[in-house]
């Protein structure tokens, strides 16, 4: 129709229509028309030969499906439904990554090697003939032997004597056969599983400890959970692998993830075709330590080979960072090869190391308290000035000894010796000379001289972290002892009375006074820092598996203000002046300044001394304290002093700041501290 516009812009329809013709004309004669664009389109049919040409096309590719589908189906057929028949498809359950151990410089010290674990559940299997056909094919195909599955899984061979070596009842109802890289083994029991019911699969990794016997008493090891375990932790399976000892078992619930399962189908010939995951695995979290794993493993060489050479029998070592309490390394020798451990130790090796005397599993540096021997001078030479004791200049006489009257017989006075004649010494000279008799005058009191006495002597050992537990992430670790008038009724029944001598031998660190080498780190770390006593850690941050940290163990103080500045500075002065010209001179040669306290402890055994030495350096900017202990040597100086030189000068000498976490251009999220 068409449209017309009055004047007032009153749009009205007139009568008169428009016929299609008139659309195509006016669209024809429209400017910037294109005829062979539009006008052609509309106008100009398809030919029959296009329809005929797309209608033989379509035929053909109908032809074509059908008959391939008639191949398959018809004659084909049976051949694809006997092979379909063949192959199978079987779920294995997958543990889930253990999370990995870095140092603080992100070196790995584990690793996850592949690995399948085989059991077999007795009580899926009807009797004892069924069990003694498939246990005896299961043997044959893994290359075990009877007594090698029965040491695995602790069964005395006693008990499989006879009909009892295929009985079901001699066995555990569900117990190992064999772990490790057995792949193919392993698809062959999934092809023929007809001829092995009651078998299960677990697809793990195998832990392995990369600097093996260096860091076993930090890292520990793993192994399949105990009766008790299994009690306590509901989640946990027989056949699971969980942390024994040191960190594995401290961090448990950040290394151990969620478990998996995949299905794999397996062809008649038992080739894997192909693998899927029906639940995929959530690995465990990686932690990232403050040790050193450089410095760990060279600390583990220096003092097994010189124990070795003194022909000693142990010792320990622990190495922290006095700023914030960062444990670079802890040593305990003899030590163990954790690598034994795991899904396929054979009870053979893990009971010699439980039954060896030398005590290998045993971690002296945390666990074993030993008489301090003069490391403990140090802090007692802090309390006397604290106390107002004795000026640091004021000069005491050692003879050599010292004499304590008898009011019972006066001709027979108790005699208190020194290990030797030193002449006047003031506070520096003593911790330099490591004078006995001027410690038994500012601890139990001589003379003129009214001492600390055994409580306050007490209590500054416990404000410098003796005679607790510090709260170091690993576990074992001991109090200690610091003995006082009521625990000797405790200790000594037969002689509970305490005697100004009892304060005198605790004074040089001797009598029934226990320390651990990470105290004695510890407390050197607190003169060192000025009075600040941290809190020792092992590890630094929980991460992702993109080293985002997902919780971070900052330092924690656990106290400060131990002493007044000038008291601190005083007993450096002296541990310097040891260096320099005292017992531990030895050290006087190295490139860098460092200051230390050495200290012989008798073991009540004649020539068998613990032999200590504690220290710290740089002596003006300390950055790592450090004890060491030989157990029945000979002396601090001959024992300790030659592997404390040897572990500082490879610290000084090897500490580049190239850590990711320490920042040399490279991005982390996780500070050094």
């Amino acid at each position: 129709m068409r449209w017309r516009f009055w004047e007032r812009g009153v749009i009205r329809r007139s009568e008169v229509e428009i016929t299609p013709e008139e659309i195509f004309m006016d669209a024809a004669n429209a400017p910037g028309f294109r005829q062979e664009m539009h006008e052609g389109r509309l106008e100009r049919p398809v030919s029959r030969r296009t329809f005929t040409f797309f209608g033989v096309a379509v035929a053909v590719g109908f032809l074509i499906i059908a008959g391939r589908m008639f191949e398959l189906q018809v004659v084909r057929g049976d051949d694809f439904a006997l092979r379909a028949n063949e192959n199978k498809t079987y779920p294995i359950a997958i543990e889930a990554p253990r999370g990995i151990f870095y140092d603080r410089n992100f070196e790995r010290m584990v690793e996850n090697a592949p690995s399948f674990t085989v059991v077999l559940d007795a009580g899926d299997l009807a009797d004892d003939g069924t069990f003694r056909d498939v246990f005896t094919r299961l043997l044959a195909l893994l290359g075990k032997t009877v007594e090698e599955v029965a040491d695995a899984n602790n069964v005395p061979l006693d008990a499989l004597a006879g009909e009892a070596r295929f009985s079901r009842a001699s066995w555990p109802g569900e117990f190992f056969i064999a772990a490790g890289d057995i792949r193919s083994e392993v698809l062959e029991l999934q092809a023929r599983q007809e001829d092995f019911p009651g078998v299960r699969i677990t697809e793990a990794g195998r832990r392995h400890y990369l600097l093996a016997n260096a860091a076993s008493h930090i890292l520990g090891y793993v192994g399949r959970p105990t009766k008790t375990e299994l009690a306590e932790h509901p989640n946990f399976s027989p056949n699971d692998v969980v942390g024994k000892t040191g960190l594995e078992v401290e961090y448990e619930g950040y290394l151990r993830g969620a478990r998996g399962e995949k299905l794999i189908e397996v062809d008649a010939s038992g080739e894997a075709r192909r693998e899927r995951f029906i639940v995929k695995p959530d690995p465990g979290k990686d932690v990232v330590l403050e040790i050193d794993a450089g410095l760990q493993q060279f600390a583990a060489e220096a003092l097994g080979r010189h124990v070795r050479a003194a022909g000693k029998r142990a010792g320990a070592l622990v190495a922290v960072d006095p700023r914030d309490g960062a444990v670079r390394a802890l040593v305990s020798y003899p030590s163990f090869d954790p690598n034994v451990f795991g899904r396929s130790a054979k009870r053979r090796d893990v009971e010699a190391l439980f039954t060896n005397p030398a005590q290998p599993l045993y971690n002296r540096a945390i666990s074993g308290g030993y008489p301090s021997g003069s490391t403990i001078k140090p802090i007692l030479a802090a309390a006397a000035l604290e106390e107002k004791i004795i000026d640091p200049k004021h000069a005491i006489f050692d003879p050599g000894y010292i004499s304590v009257p008898n009011p019972f017989d006066p001709s027979k006075p108790t005699i208190f010796k020194d290990w030797k004649e030193l002449g006047w010494v003031d506070m520096r000279r003593a911790l330099a000379m490591s004078a006995n008799v001027y410690f038994y005058t500012v601890g139990g009191g001589y003379g003129d001289i009214k001492g600390l006495g055994i409580e306050r002597m007490k209590r500054y050992l416990e404000r410098f972290g003796w005679g607790n537990t510090l709260g170091v992430d690993l576990p074992g670790e001991v109090p200690g002892l610091i003995p006082d008038p009521e625990k000797k009724k405790t200790l000594r029944p037969k002689d509970p009375i305490w005697r100004i001598g009892d304060t005198y031998i605790t004074a040089i660190g001797q009598g029934d006074l226990q320390a651990t080498p990470l105290q004695l780190a510890v407390s050197t770390a607190a003169i060192a820092n000025g009075g600040t006593l941290w809190k020792p850690r092992v590890a630094r941050a929980v991460v992702d598996e993109e080293r985002r940290p997902i919780r971070e163990f900052p330092p924690e103080m656990i106290r400060d203000r131990l002493a007044e500045p000038d008291s601190l500075r005083v007993v450096r002065e002296g541990m310097r002046q040891a260096v320099t010209e005292g017992s531990a001179s030895a050290l006087n040669d190295l490139f860098f300044t460092s200051a230390g306290k050495t200290g012989t402890a008798q073991t009540g055994a004649i020539g068998k001394n613990h032999g200590w030495f504690i220290g710290f350096a740089p002596y003006e900017t300390p950055e790592l304290a450090i004890s060491v202990l030989v157990e029945e040597g000979s002396g601090g100086a001959t024992d300790a002093v030659p592997v404390a030189k040897e572990v500082l000068y490879y610290y000084f000498t090897h500490r580049d700041g190239n850590s990711p976490l320490t920042g040399n251009g490279a991005t982390s999220t996780v500070n050094d501290q």
